[in-house]
Parts: C-alpha cells; structure tokens; sequence
C-alpha cells in the first residue's frame, strides 16, 4: 500500500499508534472503477494482455533478426508469426471486444476534454468528417457539445455497417482514407490517427484531406488530436519518459511513432498546407488545427 500511495493511487489517512491506516481512493485509481462511466478499465486491461506482453518479452530477439531481409516489420510481428495488431483481434473476438471497449473509454474521456479545451476550435464550424471515427462516440460528443454541427463519421464498410445512429446531426460513411474521397466539410478531424502510419502513408491522407478542404473554393481546416513529441505544454521529465514509452509503443506494434513539431510541420508543407496552431488539451495530447 505503500507504493500505490506514493504512486498516487490510493490516499492514506491516520496510521499512528492509536488509529490503523484508512486507505481512500485516489482520482487516478477512479479510473479503474467499473462504476465510473469514464472508466480506463478496458484499456489498461488489453495493454497488459498477453498479445501486446508478449511482443516486449521477445523484443530482444527481434532486434537481432531486424536487418535481415525477410525479418518482421516490428516486435508484434515478430511475436505473432507476421500478423498485425488489427488481425490479431480479427482472430480472438474476446480481445477484439476489450481492445474495442479500450478505444471508445478512450475516446468518450478524450473527446469530452477536447471540446471543453478547445471550444474556438469548433465554434463557428457547421460540418465535420471525423476519419477513422470508428462507432463515432468521439462525433456523438461533439454534437451533444455543438447541435449546430453535422459530424460525419468515415470509417472502412465493416466498422460502419451497423452504427448505433442516435443523433440527428450524425451521418456514417464508408470509405478507406488512402483511397477514395473525403467529403467536403469546414473541418475534418483526425483523432488518435495518424500516430499509427509511418509518413509516406500520412502524407497520402494529408494530400486527400487538402483537396477535400479546397473543394468548389471553400477552405476548411484539419484538426489533428494527437501528440506533438515534446510539446512545452508536456515537457517536464515525468511527461516527456511517458512521451517515449509511448513512441516505443507505436513503433513496436504498429507502423507508426510520434513525431515532433518540427516532423509534423514537414509533414503539413509537403502536403500543401500553410499554416498550424497547437492548443494543449489535457495530459500528453494536444489539437493541432492546419490550414490551406
């Protein structure tokens, strides 16, 4: 109890010779509770599953095999015969379930500090595309915050088949972001996206989020929900080793890493655009809002 004191998890009250030690619960270890309608449960409990354990243990191995040739993209591979994270949970519905219960807590703890950082943002807007919004709980909040938006969610067909549809103001659009076109809106939103990819496939999504914007003459703005890597509003020592575990994270599992603003503006150059702004929201994540 003493560690998870000091980690912040539980607070101590009495404890002398008289009176034993009372533990109560910390705001952190609230997230944990199943009561708490936005609850970390899910996600903590697929980060410690043994599909992504099992990667770190043989991490060592990997990294010996990873100059050959023939040799897995990345430590998941490696650990799961050449699959990626997507068709691991294609194979096991249970974690598929959890890792898809982890992203939408995510997401409905996200999206709520998101609009109420970032009210400008969106204020003023009437149409967003949220791409890769999944079952859309990150557009269901941002109707409830702003009625007068109309939120598309664009998704690939199998996510958006069958959408729970409870708002007015929300539409589902099946599509692949690499491939086909965006619709035109005043804004489209990436949100825990784009850390996934390595850059010659963002910028592909950078170039078909440019040509959406401009559209009939019209100019929108992207908004990015991600990491800025080393951003001042998360530069302290504590923020930054969390920033870096991260980066590992994605570069292990997955394709893609955080970038730093320096990357990202590269990034928003060579796929037309002109200018950026970055508002913090709230632990490492920040909004950035580019424009044409």
């Amino acid at each position: 109890m003493r560690m998870l004191v000091h980690l912040g998890y539980f607070v101590q009250d009495g404890g002398g010779s008289r009176h034993p030690s009372c533990y109560w619960v910390a705001p952190l270890s609230r997230l944990l509770l199943k009561e708490n309608p936005f609850n970390a449960r899910s996600l903590t409990f697929a980060t410690v599953h043994q599909h992504l354990v099992d990667p770190w243990r043989q991490m060592s191995a990997w990294l010996r095999t990873s100059s050959k040739i023939d040799a897995a993209p990345n430590a998941f591979a490696f650990a799961h015969e050449g699959k990626k994270v997507y068709e691991v949970c294609s194979q096991d519905p249970q974690y598929s379930q959890l890792f898809s219960e982890g992203m939408a807590g995510d997401s409905w703890l996200f999206s709520r500090a998101l609009v109420a950082k970032c009210r400008d943002a969106f204020e003023g807007l009437t149409s967003l595309v949220d791409v890769g919004g999944g079952t859309g709980n990150n557009s269901k909040v941002i109707v409830e915050a702003f009625p007068g938006i109309r939120c598309t969610v664009f998704d690939l067909p199998h996510v958006v088949s069958e959408p729970n549809q409870t708002h007015t103001n929300l539409d589902y659009k099946a599509g692949n972001m690499f491939t086909d076109d965006l619709p035109h809106a005043d804004a489209i939103l990436f949100k825990w996206v784009l850390c996934d990819w390595p850059d010659e496939p963002v910028l592909k999504m950078l170039k078909q989020c440019k040509k959406a914007l401009t559209k009939n003459g019209v100019k929108g703005k992207l908004m990015i929900a991600d990491h800025v890597l080393g951003h001042e509003s998360c530069n302290d020592s504590r923020s930054m080793g969390t920033s870096l575990v991260v980066d590992m994270l994605f570069m292990s599992f997955l394709e893609g890493c955080l970038r730093t603003e320096k990357q990202w503006a590269k990034l928003f150059s060579d796929a037309g655009f002109n200018n950026y702004k970055i508002t913090p929201v709230g632990g490492l994540r920040v909004l950035i809002e580019v424009y044409p």
